[in-house]
């Protein structure tokens, strides 16, 4: 679920740092907030997932040069289908049916806008002073809020006026009598405006969405702008700072309103507090293996390839230093590395990762080893080898062969799970296959191109590594990521009782739920990603899923589906649930390289699939109508046959086209 700002050809770098900063604060718990430039627009399916559009401030014309035309349309397709659009000063003006900036002075800009989402003309700007490329311009006003509008839910705390910050925006002209349109703030001062309340920012609803524009700047944090070469002095921001907490509960309200998930706030007082997404802390990485003679086996390989005497493997992305220690002299060691770093760190720009294992190995090398379950709050390990071995236990020859998921990296905290594996060809090389590396929380998890998965506690988010040999001829690689998909829907749905829950496969590697009733359709629950490299004669690969099991943002969680689809079912732990996954996939797979890609697994892909009959037009054939028939056994590829002639068909890959099964339509990305 991504919030999209739009950092192209005429946005001012200060303004997206500030709109990116405050929507990660106020929204990143629930929505990953990216950048995009306008060929992003223009050629990759970013409605797909895509929470709320933005626009910031910066200059007009330049949006116009590159936005018009394909990019603006599908903006207003995509608003009008259901989806958000917030314009924020220049983005405001952009979204109007028609601006007129500084008319009859040099800086005059008139004109018609396409995306006309306020049915008339912003007009601008409203106090004068405004200095291009500059906050030369900039002033504190106060501005009125519309209580009635924003007293929705969860702010029906709001103050009745704020201060913000304000550098050339605009007002919208005779808002009050526009349909469709409502209005959110009136500026509090007059200025240019000859309108007994003049509105500073408006809701307007087009067709099932709505867009938010506002010519003031309440995204704006200037506690983090230095504003003195601006000639700004310490009142200046001290307004503003006591205004703070307003500003943030006015925009929360805002996008609670156009329904987005907010994380709601604390009652302090007579004052309302509230809640911020924040970046946690990284942790440590804590190696685990269900045989300590495999922990010793994986230290040794490590420790072969760093510093002797740093014991720090130095890697393309990361920098890892082993610690051999016992629960005992944790913190005195954590407390000695994080010295010995500020200290003697040469490589600022690779973060320092610490890969904690055991020694003590010898005793019993056929024991499990694994840290202390106060270190892992979020994860039972013990609990996660042992339901892996019982449910082997129920395989063929008590699957004593099975390798997956018999060692483990866990972190707390981490960047990204994928990231660790995937970027540090050197410190992958020397994990064994079937390693999966698992995290509570992501900081930066990896989606497939531009996106990013939310990665917050709730989610079950691991990266496998896997060695495929090169000589498997009759087991392509491609096929590895739908063997991974259907392994996750497949270890709940034959789990008894399980059967009817309503988890599904969208092509080419996303798991989606469908929901009955009014309220119910399509959710996406989780995604996986392979990326791969190729050394000798076989693959490296990486594999990373990420679903959502039980946290309720963004959208639903598996458990709760689960729930509602049998209320006597039992919630499923994330040490039960990947241990599933791992004896599935490993089944499947074993399968698949003796077998090859064959009815065995695509009749149970099919049966689980989203897609089976379903027309499509394919843009990348001239809008062809067809209809999908399934994936070719030698590639991977999607299959579908033309409507009007069945002789034709058409194959498509995977990483070269975009599936938008809600719209129908086969997109070609860029």
């Amino acid at each position: 679920m991504n919030i999209v700002i739009y950092s192209g050809n005429g946005t001012s770098p200060n303004a997206v740092h500030q709109t990116h900063r405050t929507l990660k604060l106020l929204l990143g718990h629930a929505y990953d907030v990216i950048k995009v430039d306008a060929k992003t627009l223009q050629n990759e399916p970013w409605e797909e997932g895509c929470s709320m559009i933005v626009i910031p401030g910066g200059r007009d014309l330049p949006y116009c040069e590159d936005l018009d035309g394909e990019v603006n349309a599908r903006m207003r397709r995509y608003v009008a289908g259901g989806g958000r659009y917030l314009g924020l000063c220049a983005g405001a003006y952009y979204a109007s049916q028609s601006i007129e900036f500084e008319k009859g002075t040099p800086m005059e800009i008139t004109g018609p806008r396409e995306l006309g989402f306020y049915p008339g003309i912003s007009r601008g700007t409203m106090y004068p002073g405004f200095v291009y490329n500059s906050e030369k311009g900039a002033r504190v006003v106060p501005i009125d809020l519309n209580t009635n509008s924003l007293s929705v839910k969860d702010y029906s705390g709001l103050p009745e006026g704020l201060k913000v910050y304000y550098n050339g925006g605009g007002y919208f002209v005779n808002a009050v009598e526009k349909e469709d349109v409502e209005v959110l703030a009136w500026y509090s001062e007059k200025g240019h405006s000859q309108e007994e309340k003049t509105a500073a920012a408006v809701l307007c609803h087009i067709g099932q969405g709505s867009a938010a524009l506002m010519g003031i700047h309440p995204e704006y944090d200037v506690s983090t702008m230095d504003l003195s070469e601006a000639g700004k002095d310490t009142s200046f921001i001290q307004q503003l700072v006591i205004s703070d907490q307003a500003r943030k509960t006015f925009l929360c309200a805002v996008f609670s309103k156009m329904g987005l998930k907010t994380a709601g706030y604390e009652t302090k007082g007579t004052t309302l507090e509230i809640k911020e997404n924040t970046v946690p802390a990284l942790t440590p990485i804590y190696l685990a293996t269900l045989r300590a003679e495999v922990t010793k086996s994986i230290a040794c390989s490590l420790l072969e390839k760093a510093d002797t005497t740093t014991h720090i493997l130095a890697d393309v992305n990361d920098r890892f230093q082993l610690l051999p220690m016992e629960e005992s002299s944790l913190s005195a060691q954590m407390s000695s590395l994080t010295l010995q770093n500020n200290a003697n760190n040469t490589d600022e720009e690779k973060p320092l990762t610490q890969i904690v294992y055991s020694t003590n190995t010898d005793s019993d090398p056929k024991a499990p080893v694994f840290p202390s379950r106060s270190l892992t709050p979020s994860f039972n390990i013990q609990e996660y080898f042992a339901s892996l071995s019982e449910k082997r236990s129920h395989e063929w020859g008590g699957g004593g062969w099975y390798r997956f998921g018999n060692s483990m990296l866990y972190s707390q905290v981490i960047t990204s799970t994928q990231t660790v594996l995937d970027r540090n060809y050197t410190f992958s090389q020397s994990l064994p296959t079937g390693l999966v590396c698992l995290a509570a929380n992501q900081i930066a998890g990896r989606g497939r191109g531009r996106n990013a998965w939310v990665s917050q506690e709730g989610a079950l988010q691991f990266s496998l590594v896997v060695r495929h040999n090169l000589g498997l001829t009759k087991a392509p690689v491609v096929f590895i990521q739908y063997i991974i998909a259907l392994a996750v829907v497949e270890s709940i749905r034959t789990r008894d009782g399980y059967e009817g829950v309503p988890l599904r496969l969208k092509w080419p590697n996303d798991i989606y739920v469908d929901l009955p009733g009014p309220e119910g359709g399509l959710k996406k629950v989780g995604g996986l990603l392979v990326n791969s490299s190729f050394v000798k004669d076989e693959f490296l690969l990486v594999i990373g899923c990420g679903i959502n099991l039980a946290n309720p943002h963004p959208t639903v969680s598996i458990n709760d589906v689960i729930q509602n689809h049998n209320p006597s079912l039992r919630r499923l732990s994330p040490e039960d649930t990947l241990s599933g996954i791992m004896v599935h996939f490993e089944k499947m797979y074993l399968e698949f390289c003796e077998k090859g890609m064959g009815s065995w697994f695509l009749d149970k892909y099919y049966q689980r699939w989203l897609h089976s009959n379903k027309l499509v037009t394919l843009t990348t054939h001239d809008d062809v109508r067809a209809r999908i028939t399934g994936i070719t056994s030698d590639y991977g590829m999607l299959e579908a046959v033309s409507l009007e002639d069945s002789r034709k068909k058409f194959t498509l890959q995977p990483d070269g086209n975009s599936f938008d099964m809600l719209k129908g339509l086969i997109i070609k990305k860029a």
